[in-house]
């Protein structure tokens, strides 16, 4: 795999944006002719001839983005069994033979596995492990010489092995974040392309998975999905969305959107578009949630994580179950700063994060606003309907 910037071209469909856009490659050339319509939207959406010096987005605010990434995760080359031409359903689990751990790939570049853990308390009664082994890359299930990142978090008898995958760099400052994902069963993700049976997808209660933005407790945004809600159920938030000294929800702080048209249990492209004065969810383009209260207002990690800790938001799993989820490609259209600004908070308490944490990036950066982007945008580009104007 390799990150190019710039000018460079490697394909048709994967050229290179000019000025400030970067695309991470995989290790070979991606192509897209096994490709079906299980997934739309294959190559990144802003083409490489368009000289673009920001990024626009749909919805009644543009963004004025500045800088533009693409992580395809669809064509990474995965270790071969010498039985994966006979696959029968007793051989559910050997999938597992055929893949890769992210932190041995080149994504490792701009993506890091988290390993921290967490004790059980009063409320989480489980006590959670993040492992690196449970970020890694496998066969697709539903397309065939294809790949997926696949986040796991499974439940033994003394703990809850899970995953957490973040950015390497925490100077995200408001960006629109799309992420093509399925929460899936064992079975479903060790299902083969050609396979007659019907893609039956019952994933286990007890998990959350989650998309988001962070800083602090009190600085993030999130969409979470739990496996113990119906599939069409989803939970978008900025935090803090709940009271703890008054054990009270924060009134508009959060939507639970209990009709999404698309369950999680299906490919989703999941978008959160964070701007100064609110955060938009999407799911396949449609809007789901508005959020004008508490909107983040520091510079950002991006993070994904799958998780279990026996606790009265996720519930509790069955003992040896696990949960996945799989991940086609994240697109990120943002702006940035670091210029004289602190590291990620520590000794922060977070349902979904440990009780200290450090952060640093070395790369500093005057700040841009999306005002700033406005005024020096010459020839934007239309995130989602690869048009210029």
């Amino acid at each position: 795999m390799a990150k190019l910037t710039l000018s460079l071209s490697l394909l048709p469909t994967l050229s290179l944006i000019a000025r400030t856009a970067s695309i991470v490659l995989p290790p070979i050339n991606t192509t897209f002719a096994t490709i079906d319509s299980h997934t739309p939207n294959l190559a990144p959406r802003v083409p490489g001839h368009y000289p673009c010096d920001c990024y626009i987005v749909s919805g009644d605010e543009p963004g004025y983005f500045t800088d533009y990434k693409f992580w395809d995760f669809r064509d990474v080359r995965l270790p071969h069994s010498l039985n994966s031409g006979a696959y029968r359903p007793s051989y559910a689990n050997m999938w597992e033979m055929e893949t890769i751990p992210l932190s041995q790939t080149s994504f490792k570049e701009d993506w890091q596995t988290q390993s921290w853990s967490r004790q059980e308390t009063t409320d989480s009664t489980v006590p959670m492990v993040n492992d690196d082994a449970n970020a890694f890359f496998a066969k697709h299930p539903n397309l065939p010489a294809a790949s997926q990142l696949v986040l796991r978090t499974t439940r033994f008898p003394t703990h809850s092995s899970s995953a957490e995958v973040e950015s390497q760099h925490g100077n995200y400052f408001h960006a629109s974040i799309r992420v093509r994902m399925r929460l899936m069963s064992r079975e479903a993700i060790s299902r083969r392309p050609w396979d007659t049976a019907p893609d039956v997808n019952v994933v286990p209660k007890g998990a959350c998975a989650g998309i988001f933005t962070y800083r602090s407790a009190t600085c993030e945004s999130d969409v979470e999905f739990l496996t113990s809600d119906p599939p069409n159920t989803i939970h978008y938030a900025n935090q803090p969305d709940y009271d703890t000294e008054h054990d009270l929800i924060i009134p508009g702080a959060s939507e639970v959107v209990t009709t999404v048209p698309v369950p999680w249990s299906d490919w989703v492209t999941h978008r959160m578009d964070w701007f100064e004065n609110q955060t938009l969810w999407y799911a396949n383009d449609d809007l789901q949630a508005v959020v004008s209260l508490s909107v983040p207002d520091r510079p950002s990690i991006l993070a994904m994580n799958l998780w279990s800790d026996g606790g009265m938001w996720t519930g509790d799993m069955e003992m040896d179950e696990s949960v996945y989820m799989g991940i086609e490609w994240i697109e990120v259209a943002y702006n940035t700063s670091t210029a004289g600004d602190m590291p990620v908070e520590t000794g922060q308490r977070h349902r979904m994060r440990p009780s200290k944490r450090t952060r640093r990036d070395p790369h500093e950066k005057r700040q841009t606003s999306g005002h700033e982007a406005r005024e020096r945008c010459e020839k934007p580009c239309y995130l989602d309907k690869m048009q210029r104007y």
